[in-house]
């Protein structure tokens, strides 16, 4: 079909007696009508090409509600430059894979959020244990739960083997690391409880200078 921009035109009649060139002005009328009646047809059996229609000629308080569906719209003829909703949720679709280069936002909810699909370092935030995570690679990583399986909030870190560092218990906090050793470095190490500092028996507190247990220190 043509474009509006380029169907004939009817021109006025030639100011003249010629019998010749009236018939051919008159041959070129009918057929300039019977082609617009043909594409008027076309348009009224609901066939309008977006290429016939002005940029803003249409305003959505002529459209009728429901008029237009996604079955009538062509593939590809439909630009972002030209979407503008108020809520991502007028959208009704699979939106698939997004990529942006930024996206502002006053509420998130979803099950991950991560810094990167695969591969390592990368940090994670997920609703499938409540947790804050960063992962150096396989298997290394530091994990904050706010209701790990000790049903409590959680710091953990894993090196190959998984072992919770600190966690809070009632009336105060708990350091386990399991068979594990905990070495605490420093010039001075302050201990200034309100109450008493409690050992199992002076057999665990050993003195690597001296060889000996504060048992054995005492003579015990």
């Amino acid at each position: 079909m043509s474009m509006w921009s380029d169907t004939p035109r009817i021109s006025a009649p030639p100011n003249t007696k010629d019998v010749d060139v009236i018939l051919g002005y008159v041959k070129d009328l009918a057929n300039t009508v019977a082609k617009m009646a043909k594409d008027l047809e076309f348009i009224v059996n609901g066939n309008v090409d977006a290429k016939n229609i002005r940029s803003e000629s249409i305003e959505t308080r002529n459209l009728k509600a429901n008029s237009i569906t996604t079955d009538k719209i062509q593939a590809g003829s439909v630009i972002a430059e030209k979407i503008n909703v108020g809520e991502l949720s007028a959208i009704s679709a699979n939106l698939g894979h997004i990529v942006a280069g930024l996206i502002e936002s006053i509420q998130i909810y979803g099950s991950l959020i991560a810094t990167r699909r695969d591969g390592y370092p990368r940090c994670e935030m997920s609703n499938t244990e409540n947790m804050f995570a960063a992962y150096g690679q396989s298997g290394r990583a530091i994990k904050m739960q706010a209701y790990g399986s000790l049903g409590v909030p959680l710091l953990t870190f894993s090196n190959n083997q998984e072992m919770t560092i600190l966690s809070h218990r009632e009336g105060g906090f708990s350091i386990s690391a399991g068979s594990a050793d905990v070495s605490i470095v420093g010039e001075h190490i302050f201990l200034m409880p309100r109450g008493k500092v409690h050992v199992q028996n002076w057999d665990s507190i050993y003195s690597d200078d001296d060889k000996q247990t504060l048992k054995q220190a005492l003579g015990g």
